[in-house]
């Protein structure tokens, strides 16, 4: 009996190690294009990367509007803009240095103005993400500026300085080079869309080792 007992703690032990962790199982996907998002499902669609025209100088702002219509979002697109449908709305995502004009459109918020990376030329990533309640990202970082916008749940940003809770609504804009981990909190799901405008000359995603540089301060 002895020997049965300590038989089935090992097995007890070797399928504890051998399966993944709840903590694990809640893993964020990477944003790729043409997510399962785009179909309804969790995951983090790139929506575009789109090099932006020379001479991009500060003030800069991302502004937001919402059209009634893909058609008349995709006629208000410009050189320094993305339309595309989420969350059952057409958007139309800017980047320029006045908000006063509002494309044809809605408004919808305005985020910065935001701090440009020392760079030749920038381009911008926009991207549409819905994950649940305990799902968190990896620990990354930008060549560029981060800049998102919550359209339903609660969205934290871990960083060195401070946790970032956000609601419905609400918006934020992470520095060049921030450490972060994007952590869903609340009690629904959270859709987020983001824009990154970094240096055309690197990637504008880059991920950091798990327990390296600084401490991420967690939302309370």
């Amino acid at each position: 009996m002895k020997t049965h007992a300590l038989f089935s703690c090992i097995a007890v032990m070797l399928i504890s190690l051998l399966c993944p962790d709840t903590a694990a199982s809640q893993l964020m996907s990477r944003c790729v294009e043409n997510s399962p998002e785009r179909r309804g499902q969790l995951g983090c669609s790139i929506i575009e990367r789109k090099l932006l025209p020379d001479g991009l100088k500060e003030p800069v702002f991302w502004h937001i509007d919402r059209f009634d219509t893909a058609e008349r979002a995709r006629k208000a697109v410009g050189p320094t803009s993305v339309s595309f449908e989420a969350a059952g709305t057409s958007w139309l995502m800017t980047i320029e240095p006045e908000i006063s004009d509002h494309h044809g459109g809605h408004h919808v918020a305005e985020v910065g103005p935001l701090q440009l990376p020392k760079a030749e030329k920038y381009s911008m990533q926009v991207q549409s993400a819905v994950f649940t309640p305990g799902m968190y990202s990896l620990a990354h970082h930008h060549s560029g500026v981060e800049a998102v916008y919550v359209v339903k749940g609660e969205a934290c940003y871990e960083t060195p300085t401070r946790g970032f809770k956000l609601r419905k609504g609400e918006t934020l804009a992470l520095p060049t080079g921030t450490p972060m981990r994007a952590v869903v909190i609340g009690s629904e799901p959270r859709h987020i869309l983001a824009v990154i405008l970094y240096d055309a000359a690197q990637p504008p995603t880059m991920p950091m080792e798990e327990g390296t540089g600084s401490q991420l301060v967690a939302c309370r």
